[in-house]
Parts: C-alpha cells; sequence; structure tokens
C-alpha cells in the first residue's frame, strides 16, 4: 500500500521499477534520479508519480547500452531530434556487435567442427587394431580425391627464412587477422601451399608460401581467390610436424607407383594445428598433392 496518496516511498519506487533499493539510492546520490518531495514532518523524501516513467526510461536506455553520465544527459535534453539521434547511433553499434559476434561464433563453430574431425583421425590412429598404431608417423590409407571449386582469401610471398618455426605461424596469424577484420564466415582448416618442387619445403630456407582459408564470401578483392577443382592424392598425417616429410614421401611414392604424375603444387591442411592444441602429438594434417593419370601412350614411352 503506498504510504501517500500521490507519492513513493524508496522502497515502493523499487518494487514498482523492479530494481534494487541501493541502486535508487546511488541514482539519488549521482543526482540522476533524485526524490522530489520531502515531507516536512518526517523529514522522509518521497519520489512522485511521474517519475516513475523517468526510472523505466533509465531502465531501458541502460539495457540499451548508455552509461549513466550518456542517461543523465538525454534526459535532460529537450530536442527529441537529439536524442533520435543518439538512439539511431546506438543501434548501429549494437548492429556492429551482432555481427561481429555472428562472425565469431561461426569460427567458433568451424573450429569444433574441424576438431571433431581430426580426433576422429587420432581415435582411429590410436586405436589398438590399427597397423600404425605403435608408429605415430604412419599411416596406411591413401586416397584420390575430387578436390571440389570454392572460394578461400590466401597471401603468398617468397619466405627467406622458411625453416625459421615462427614464420609459418606467422603467415597463419595474419591470414587469420585478415578475415576477422573483413568478418568473413571460414570453412575448414588453414592451408599451406608450397609453390616450390616436391619436398624443398622440408630442408630448404627458401620457399614460395601460400597461405589460404576457405570463406563463404565472394570478395572483389586482391587478397580473394578460387581455389579447388582439380583431382588430388591425399593422406592423414597424425603427430608433430617434424615428421610430416614421411607422409609427403609415402604419398609421391604412391602416386609414381600407381599411374600418377603431380600436376601441382603440393599442400598441407591443416584439421588440428598449433592454433588448436598444444600437444604435438595431437596435430592433424592432410596432405593434398594435385595429380593428373599418366596416359597408357606416356607409360609406355616411360617404360621403353
Amino acid at each position: 500500500m503506498k504510504t501517500h496518496p500521490n507519492f513513493y516511498s524508496i522502497g515502493e519506487m523499487a518494487q514498482l521499477g523492479r530494481i534494487p533499493i541501493k541502486t535508487l539510492r546511488y541514482y539519488d546520490e549521482i543526482g540522476l534520479l533524485v526524490p522530489s518531495y520531502r515531507d516536512p514532518q518526517s523529514n522522509y523524501r518521497y519520489y512522485t508519480e511521474d517519475q516513475l516513467p523517468m526510472l523505466y526510461i533509465i531502465r531501458k536506455l541502460k539495457s540499451f547500452g548508455f552509461s549513466l553520465e550518456e542517461i543523465r544527459h538525454l534526459l535532460k535534453t529537450p530536442d527529441i531530434t537529439v536524442v533520435l539521434r543518439q538512439l539511431e547511433g546506438r543501434s548501429r553499434e549494437l548492429k556492429e556487435k551482432i555481427a561481429s559476434l555472428e562472425s565469431l561464433n561461426h569460427d567458433l563453430e568451424a573450429t569444433i567442427a574441424r576438431m571433431k574431425m581430426g580426433s576422429s583421425f587420432i581415435s582411429s590412429f590410436n586405436s589398438f587394431d590399427h597397423p600404425a598404431a605403435k608408429e605415430r608417423d604412419h599411416w596406411d590409407e591413401i586416397l584420390v580425391e575430387n578436390i571440389p571449386l570454392y572460394n578461400c582469401i590466401y597471401t603468398r610471398r617468397l619466405e627467406t627464412e622458411y625453416q625459421t618455426p615462427s614464420v609459418a605461424i606467422n603467415r597463419w596469424a595474419q591470414l587469420l587477422d585478415l578475415s576477422h577484420r573483413h568478418r568473413l564466415r571460414t570453412i575448414g582448416a588453414i592451408t599451406s601451399t608450397y609453390h616450390n618442387p616436391p619436398l624443398d619445403q622440408f630442408w630448404k630456407n627458401e620457399c614460395d608460401l601460400e597461405v589460404s582459408l576457405a570463406v563463404f564470401e565472394a570478395l572483389d578483392a586482391p587478397f580473394f581467390k578460387v581455389s579447388g577443382g582439380y583431382q588430388a592424392v591425399t593422406t592423414i598425417h597424425v603427430g608433430s610436424h617434424d615428421s610430416l616429410i614421411h607422409s609427403h614421401v609415402r604419398a609421391i611414392r604412391w602416386i609414381n607407383a600407381n599411374g600418377y604424375e603431380i600436376s601441382g603444387p603440393i599442400s598441407d591442411q591443416y584439421i588440428i594445428s598449433p592454433f588448436d592444441v598444444t600437444n604435438k602429438e595431437d596435430y592433424v594434417t592432410k596432405v593434398l598433392i594435385p595429380v593428373t593419370p599418366i596416359k597408357d601412350e606416356q607409360k609406355t614411352h616411360d617404360h621403353s
């Protein structure tokens, strides 16, 4: 029950406004919402009826993300167009935040999907009956796959100190920064492509390195291209990158023994990478080697 017919005590105001009493006291202290009536007999202070809507306005503006100082300014602004401009500005800010969060959540879901895929390879690799169970740098399965066309962002430049461990990591980080800056929805893993003769990247300091990342969006930008659209021999490497060369050599030997020839630069796709886990033995890398079948007349010529 109201203490006075036209006034609200601090407890009544807090109940009607659905906020803590201490919050109302704070608003009083900073001059944001000061009780406007003082009872001459009891010296108690009361809020008037027209201050209740003001409290709801404060709550609403606060929910929109305005600071208390900004709210104080808006409450004192007599020009509704000024208030409207402030609200429109905040709406634009919220839309920016929503877009950023949506992009971040997409990256999170893509990371989860990629790591689940990698985990399935690790589980198979470590299974008791798997022939590679005791040799972590060996994977029996070699496939011939059709790599579909896909959009990607990329950077490509000659690295003169490629054997320095931080070089590739820095290139990956730059690419991820690029995707975040443009709020792109990424797909899958970062890929390193070596525009050098096969295996050169494992022992030479100079490497023509391309780093790419598949994205949903098609862009009109120098760092965008459409990739894929080729046939590739692929294999999975589980474990440290120190032994990755063995998977490359094994795949190349398979190509030479099965009627194919290498037809493009070789790539490593990092399904689970140093950006995901700290244990090197849990790295999962897919080796992709573009190939074309050797024609029968070429085989005959090669063996003559």
